[in-house]
């Protein structure tokens, strides 16, 4: 099935702005670093520090081959603790000789421009206190992934190269997509959320989740709801239930989050130009015509006003290997097919490869599947040879993701 038809949200520029020259980022408010958890193995040195407002960790193993690996993490919430997290694959790294890097970036909150311009600045600090890397990979998670994608997408990128897991890689259209939940919730629910928090806004929330049920026992309404969601997220799929199942009360659970839309991530999400569809063309019509339509403050989507918010462009200058869950409901793998679409349109396609897993829930990847990717990416960027992928623009359930599931998960196919 092919992606979600979308009309698209006007830009202020086509190309992705350059990061290292960006206007300078003042967070609000105050940040604390946490204590610092990680634990460098016998025979890794390891060094923290602060730069330009955020904390950072790096990894050098005793026999260290030159080459370093940035991690940019997820998305750690609306705290103002920041957080430092090894990557996924740290062991792995180690083993293989790379040193690696990790920032907290300067604040919390949905931030991917300021985790691309962190993980960059990084790569100086690294040659500052350490010595000039002969390469250097970014590797990203969630939100993460959305820094990895921009972060390639620069003309004067440092990075050789990315491993983006899960990865927010289109950008906004991942605040969309969560505003477009909401926005089909209540029009199958019938429940209107009032635009601010208080018990008004959870008792409208208890009632539609009344009126729309529960992922393994919907009511009426709540069947063309989730059939509205799996059109939206990439169609048809494996485990697509299952993984709806784990992402349901959390994605119910933003409009808490900010419900008359004042911050900038979600003042920046729309669903205006969305087309939903539920399969059933004759109420396709009504339903758009008739679902809640929110529009993005357009300064959050301008990347000279907004780095932290920066979108993606496609116009990737090193490549970039993916990995996606099918059921994966909190970054849907639809963030895939957008992306894919964006770096076709900029004739960057050679640069990308895209794999899918055959599993529910967010970076639900085991750890041989991350391995497996990383090794593939290295012998990418230093042989030049392209691993395999797939192509995700049209999801067919039954071989999506075989080639690189490992192991296949209890149930497979999963529930499409």
């Amino acid at each position: 099935m092919p992606p979600v038809t979308r009309t698209a949200t006007p830009r202020a520029s086509a190309t992705t702005p350059a990061l290292a020259t960006a206007t300078p980022f003042t967070p609000s408010g105050a940040y604390q670093p946490a204590p610092v958890k990680i634990v460098a193995p016998a025979g890794v040195r390891q060094l923290s520090g602060t730069l330009d407002g955020a904390e950072y960790v790096i990894q050098v193993p005793e026999r260290w081959n030159g080459e370093l690996a940035v991690y940019a993490h997820g998305y750690q919430g609306e705290g103002h603790e920041l957080a430092i997290e090894a990557p996924p694959n740290a062991a792995q790294l180690l083993s293989e000789g790379f040193a690696w890097a990790a920032s907290s970036y300067r604040t919390t909150g949905y931030v991917p421009g300021l985790g691309a311009l962190d993980s960059r600045l990084l790569v100086g600090e690294f040659a500052r206190r350490v010595g000039e890397p002969r390469r250097s990979y970014i590797i990203g998670q969630s939100m993460g992934g959305n820094s990895v994608a921009l972060s390639l997408e620069q003309p004067d990128t440092p990075f050789a190269g990315g491993l983006a897991l899960c990865g927010a890689v289109s950008g906004e259209s991942e605040l969309d997509y969560l505003l477009s939940w909401l926005a089909l919730a209540q029009y199958f629910s019938g429940v209107t959320l009032p635009p601010h928090a208080g018990a008004d806004l959870n008792a409208a929330l208890g009632r539609m989740t009344t009126a729309l049920g529960t992922p393994s026992n919907p009511t009426a309404a709540g069947r063309r709801f989730i059939a509205a969601l799996r059109d939206l997220t990439g169609g048809p799929r494996p485990f697509f239930l299952q993984g709806l199942e784990q992402q349901w009360a959390v994605s119910f659970g933003f409009a808490l989050l900010d419900p008359a839309r004042q911050q900038p991530p979600i003042a920046a999400s729309t669903n205006v130009g969305v087309s939903y569809s539920t399969g059933d063309p004759a109420a396709d019509a009504p339903l758009n015509a008739a679902v809640p339509r929110f529009a993005a403050d357009p300064a959050l989507r301008d990347p000279r006003v907004h780095p932290d918010l920066a979108p993606t462009s496609g116009r990737l200058q090193r490549p970039l290997l993916t990995l996606h869950g099918t059921g994966d409901l909190f970054v849907p793998i639809s963030m895939e097919q957008e992306y894919l679409a964006r770096v076709k349109a900029a004739g960057r396609q050679d640069l990308l490869v895209q794999r899918a897993v055959r599993s529910a829930g967010h970076c639900s990847f085991s750890p041989q599947e991350i391995d497996r990717g990383w090794d593939d990416l290295v012998g990418w960027v230093q042989n030049g040879r392209r691993p395999a992928g797939e192509d995700l623009s049209h999801i067919d359930p039954a071989t999506v993701g075989l080639p690189f599931t490992d192991p296949r998960r209890p149930a497979d196919p999963g529930t499409e």
